[in-house]
């Protein structure tokens, strides 16, 4: 027998294989059979709610579908959702999840528009929160340094209420904090401190995304960058502190 009647018989079972034939002789099954395996699950915190969210094909799937998943989990119609990640909002809903770096085992925050999220009752906001201000008004200028100041001052207003309560809420949760209290809340009274302040803090965020930045303005985009760290920073201790506290159990 000759050697290319041996080749030939040698190779022949594997050219008739269905899974070479869909693996090597067609490159767009192949790539969705690698996009299959490369399925993600995300953590999505919506107030006290926690979903883990299967993504199978995460480049191939659009922000929209996600949003359209959470609505049908919340209640919430779609078009009043937004998902924030590490920091920023998620607006362009075309884009895919691997195009925004969400990754396995990411974390996506889920608000309202008006900051809807399941949380305590309003008579205990009404107990522990403090009196809210009214929010200032965006100036009209044409001078970028102006937007920066006014920028820096919203910052000012949204977080500097909340810092004595977030300090006092570290203080009661992790174990590591210094000058823990002799006498610490109740688990109940803490979770709901946990979500008005998660809220809070979302609710911050939100804020310093919809300020108007004129696309040729870094110094003013530098400036609410640098906002968002601060309160995704405050908004990360209230979280981690938390965990360390429902870890210990109720």
């Amino acid at each position: 027998m000759s050697l290319s009647s041996i080749l030939h018989l040698s190779f022949l079972p594997l050219l008739l294989s269905k899974t070479f034939i869909v693996s090597f002789l067609n490159p767009f099954r192949r790539a969705q059979a690698e996009e299959a395996r490369g399925a993600i699950t995300v953590l999505v915190k919506w107030g006290p709610e926690r979903f883990n969210v299967p993504i199978p094909q995460p480049s191939m799937t659009p922000l929209s579908t996600l949003l359209a998943t959470l609505s049908n989990q919340t209640g919430i119609p779609v078009d009043s959702l937004k998902l924030i990640y590490k920091g920023a909002v998620l607006k362009d809903v075309s884009l895919t999840i691997s195009a925004y770096g969400i990754t396995e085992g990411a974390t996506l925050v889920l608000v309202g528009k008006a900051g809807d999220a399941p949380g305590p009752s309003p008579s205990v906001l009404q107990a522990t929160a403090a009196p809210l201000k009214k929010k200032p008004k965006q100036p009209e200028t044409d001078q970028e340094f102006i937007l920066v100041d006014w920028i820096r001052s919203l910052v000012v207003s949204l977080l500097d209420p909340l810092l004595p309560s977030v300090a006092m809420f570290v203080s009661n949760t992790s174990p590591h904090a210094r000058n823990r209290p002799a006498r610490i809340p109740a688990f109940e009274v803490l979770q709901k401190e946990h979500a008005r302040l998660s809220e809070m803090l979302l609710k911050a965020l939100l804020e310093l995304d919809g300020v108007d930045i004129p696309g040729s303005w870094t110094e003013a985009r530098k400036e609410r960058k640098e906002g968002v760290r601060r309160i995704q920073g405050e908004l990360n201790k209230v979280d981690e502190s938390w965990g360390e506290r429902k870890r210990l159990g109720g």
